[in-house]
């Protein structure tokens, strides 16, 4: 493959080298990038136009002492961004287990957590659920006794009704959070299976 020329603007390269070496400043610096030819340029500055594509600083030595790579496209730094962000993820999950069995310990020890919490409310709401019963009999009695119903008794009927909605309602969150846990460490036994095998 041809090696395109190297052109100089202004200048050749050689009286650009003397000039700027001449100049006896040691911050000078070179740049070099490509034109919209396609043919390497060597300039003391980098047109607005070329910026984005890239380039490389060099000394008057001619040696390059830094590469800027182009500018990302919006797409490329969507995907730079995915890709950054899924290597951090694996790091701290390698930091995090050592084994498959070390995640499935996991999973068990917050699951038990979430399942012991429900099993407290299970037992609240059939405690609730079982006095609700028991004052709606009495009031059952009362009016069929002909009399009417105290209205303390109804009230503490609302309450305890109110009581079990907002336990039930906690429990389904609850629920919801024991099937994202295990989807979570499904999906850390897979990734840490998957990184564990490929290396």
């Amino acid at each position: 493959m041809a090696i395109a020329p190297i052109k100089c603007f202004l200048v050749p390269a050689i009286s650009l080298f003397c000039t700027l070496a001449s100049a006896a400043s040691g911050e000078q610096l070179l740049y070099r990038y490509t034109d919209e030819q396609g043919i390497m340029v060597l300039n003391e500055m980098v047109p607005p136009e070329y910026v984005a594509k890239g380039y490389e600083i060099l000394n008057l030595s001619g040696r390059v002492i830094e590469v800027v790579p182009p500018q990302l496209s919006p797409e490329e730094f969507e995907a730079q961004r995915r890709q950054e962000a899924r290597e951090e993820a694996d790091r701290k999950l390698l930091k995090r287990y050592n084994s498959l069995a070390d995640i499935e310990s996991a999973r068990k020890r917050k699951l038990a957590i979430v399942e012991q919490d429900m099993a407290i409310m299970h037992s609240n709401i059939t405690s609730l659920t079982r006095q609700i019963t028991q004052e709606e009999t009495q009031a059952a009695r009362t009016q069929r006794g002909g009399r009417e119903v105290a209205p303390e008794l109804l009230q503490r009927i609302a309450d305890l009704q109110k009581e079990v909605a907002v336990l039930r309602e906690r429990l389904k969150r609850r629920a919801d959070e024991a099937s994202s846990i295990g989807e979570e460490f499904d999906k850390a036994a897979a990734r840490y299976a998957e990184i564990t095998n490929r290396s």
